[in-house]
C-alpha cells in the first residue's frame, strides 16, 4: 500500500506500488476501467510482446525490456539491468530506436541509446546499445514463450500471461502478487522478466475486477462494500486458483511453485502459503505484518511529510485518523466524526481516511472495521512452513519496515520456522528503490532475490 497526491491539492487516493511506487520505478496504480477488454486486445498485446519485450544477454549478464503502464494510462517501456540494478524508462526516438536518461522518468541527456536489431522477417533478435561515451555493446535476445491464460475462482474469471523460459522439461514457477489497487499484469515493473531470467516460469494476471479479469475486488484501497466477504479471502483464493492452474500445466513442476508479492501482495504471499503446503516458497517485499489499521495509521505522518504538507495539517490529520479508528472500533462518536470530517475538508481540503471512500453511515464504518481493518496477517504467518524471504526498505513511508521485520522474525522464531531470511536495505523506499536518486534498485535487491531463490529452487545445481 501507498499513497500518492494528485494534481488537485488534498485529493489523496490509496494505491500500492505493488511494487514500485513513485520512487525509482514509479509503479503507480493504473486507474483503468473495471470492464473487461475485448479478446482482440489480448491478441494485440501478445504480438506486441513478441516485438521486443523480454530478456537479452549482454556483456556476460542479462537485462530486460518490460511493458509498463503509467498511472495516467500511458504505455511505457522499462529497461532493467539485473547486474547494476538500474531500472528506467525508455523513450522512443523512432520505431526502432529508444533512449534512456539519467533518471527513471527523465529522457535527457541520454545516457543510453537502444536500437532494435531485426532479422529478415522483421523479428527483433537483439539490441544495439550505445552509451553516451560512444562505446557500444550488442545484446542477444533470449527466446521466451508466452501464453495468454484464464482460470476461474468463484465469481471471478482471471486473465493473465504465463512466461516460459527456453529450457526443456518441467520448470519451477513463481506467481507475482499485486499490491492494493486496480492493478493489471503490466504493473510489476522489471520483475516478470527478472524472475524469468532465473529460469522460472512466471505467471502474472490482472487483479480481480481489473483489466480482463472479472469479479469484485475488496482490498486495502477500496471503500465499503457491505458484503459478507472478509479481506483478504477473495484475493487469497484467487492465488490458490492460480497455483492449482500451474500445478496442472504440462510444463510446470508442481512441487516448485513459489509466490512473490510487493506491498499488500507481499503480505498475501505468506498468507496464502499458510493455507497451502503446495507453496514452495514465499517472498514478502514491503508487505505489512500487523493489523491493517495500524499500518494505515502509521502512513499518515510520513506520507503527508513526503508531499510537503505543513506540520499543523499533519497533526490535524493524525488526530482525525485516531477518531476514525475509535469510531470504527467502538461504534461511538459518529456525529463527532462527521462534524470533524467536514471541518477538516474545509480547512485542509481533504481528509486522509477518504482514500478508502467516504463513509455514509455508522454501519459502513463498522463493516469496514470488522471485515477489513482488523485483519492481522501474523496469525497466518505462524502456520507457514515453506521457506520465507522478507525484504524491506529502511526509508519506507508506507510500511513500517523495522517493526514489520521484527514482527516477522518474532512470529517465525516462535513458530520454530526452519528457513526464513529477513533483510532491510539501507536507503531504500517502499519499492526497494534507492533514495533519493530514484534511478535504480537499492544495492543488493536483485542479487539477494537471485541467490535466495536459486539456493531453494535449484539446491543440487
Amino acid at each position: 500500500m501507498a499513497f500518492y497526491k494528485s494534481n488537485l491539492r488534498g485529493q489523496f487516493r490509496l494505491f500500492n506500488c505493488g511494487l514500485l511506487t513513485t520512487l525509482s520505478f514509479i509503479l503507480a496504480i493504473v486507474i483503468l476501467p473495471s470492464s473487461a477488454f475485448s479478446a482482440g486486445s489480448a491478441e494485440a498485446e501478445a504480438s506486441e510482446d513478441d516485438a521486443y519485450y523480454g530478456n537479452y544477454q549482454v556483456d556476460g549478464h542479462l537485462m530486460g525490456i518490460d511493458r509498463f503502464v503509467m498511472d495516467n494510462g500511458e504505455k511505457a517501456m522499462l529497461i532493467s539491468d539485473y547486474a547494476s540494478g538500474v531500472v528506467r524508462r525508455l523513450f522512443p526516438v523512432n520505431e526502432t530506436e529508444f533512449v534512456m536518461g539519467p533518471g527513471f522518468n527523465t529522457q535527457n541527456p541520454a545516457e543510453l541509446t537502444v536500437g532494435l536489431i531485426k532479422n529478415k522477417q522483421g523479428v527483433t533478435t537483439g539490441l544495439r546499445l550505445r552509451r553516451a561515451d560512444g562505446t557500444e555493446s550488442l545484446a542477444t535476445r533470449v527466446q521466451l514463450r508466452k501464453e495468454q491464460v484464464f482460470f476461474q475462482q468463484a465469481d471471478a474469471k482471471l486473465s493473465g500471461t504465463l512466461i516460459l523460459p527456453p529450457s526443456k522439461g518441467r520448470k519451477p514457477a513463481i506467481i507475482l502478487l499485486h499490491g492494493s489497487g486496480p492493478l493489471t499484469r503490466n504493473s510489476f515493473g522489471p520483475y516478470p522478466h527478472f524472475f524469468s531470467s532465473l529460469g522460472l516460469a512466471v505467471l502474472i494476471f490482472d487483479k480481480r475486477g481489473t483489466g480482463e479479469s472479472t469479479g469484485l475486488r475488496i482490498d486495502a484501497s477500496t471503500g465499503t462494500a457491505m458484503k459478507s466477504s472478509y479481506y483478504p479471502d477473495d484475493l487469497a483464493n484467487d492465488v490458490l486458483a492460480a497455483l492449482n492452474f500451474l500445478q496442472q500445466h504440462k510444463d510446470i513442476d508442481p512441487e516448485r511453485i513459489g509466490l512473490w508479492g510487493s506491498s499488500e501482495g507481499g503480505m498475501l504471499a505468506t498468507y496464502v502459503a499458510s493455507k497451502s503446503k503446495d507453496v514452495a516458497f514465499a517472498i514478502n517485499s514491503s508487505g505489512f505484518m500487523e493489523p491493517l489499521w495500524e499500518t494505515l495509521q502509521y502512513q499518515v505522518e510520513p506520507v503527508l511529510r513526503d508531499v510537503k504538507e505543513p506540520k499543523e495539517v499533519i497533526q490535524r490529520q493524525l488526530s482525525f485518523v485516531e477518531l476514525w479508528l475509535q469510531v470504527a472500533k467502538t461504534g461511538k462518536g459518529w456525529e463527532q466524526f462527521k462534524q470533524q470530517e467536514a471541518e477538516l475538508i474545509k480547512t485542509d481540503g481533504f481528509s486522509f481516511f477518504q482514500s478508502r471512500g467516504e463513509y455514509k453511515s455508522l454501519e459502513e464504518i463498522r463493516w469496514d472495521w470488522n471485515h477489513v481493518l482488523t485483519f492481522n496477517p501474523q496469525h497466518a504467518l505462524g502456520k507457514v512452513t515453506c521457506p520465507v524471504l522478507g525484504l524491506f526498505g529502511e526509508l519506507d513511508s508506507v510500511t513500517p519496515a523495522f517493526r514489520t521485520a521484527e514482527n516477522m522474525r518474532r512470529v517465525l522464531t516462535e513458530a520454530k520456522h526452519k528457513d526464513f531470511t529477513i533483510k532491510i536495505f539501507p536507503g531504500a523506499g517502499h519499492s526497494l528503490s534507492e533514495l533519493p536518486t530514484k534511478s535504480r534498485m537499492a544495492p543488493g535487491v536483485f542479487e539477494t532475490l537471485s541467490s535466495w531463490i536459486t539456493d531453494r529452487v535449484y539446491p543440487d545445481e
